[in-house]
């Protein structure tokens, strides 16, 4: 009698990818964001800007500062969102 064994490519993937999320996760996730990060990234638009060196430090480093504070590494594109708002606010 021939036996038939299961390998690793012929079993399912304890790992697959479902299109089923967690939704006590996806709740609590969204309560603990402010309104301006509840915008999806598709609604963002993709722009090029050259910027200084020095620019490029100070975004690093306030990238830095945010993850030391929080333990999460923010977007750059976030960081100077940020910027460009609290700038229109000052001069509105």
């Amino acid at each position: 009698m021939e036996s038939k064994e299961r390998t690793l490519g012929t079993r399912g993937s304890i790992f697959r990818k479902t299109d089923k999320g967690i939704p006590e996760l996806e709740q609590s996730a969204e309560e603990g964001k402010r309104p301006e990060q509840r915008i999806s990234k598709q609604n963002r638009i993709k722009a090029t800007f050259y910027l200084n060196p020095e620019d490029v430090l100070a975004i690093d480093e306030m990238q830095s500062n945010e993850f030391r504070r929080t333990c999460k590494k923010p977007e750059r594109s976030e960081l100077v969102s940020r910027a460009i708002q609290a700038f229109k606010e000052q001069h509105s």
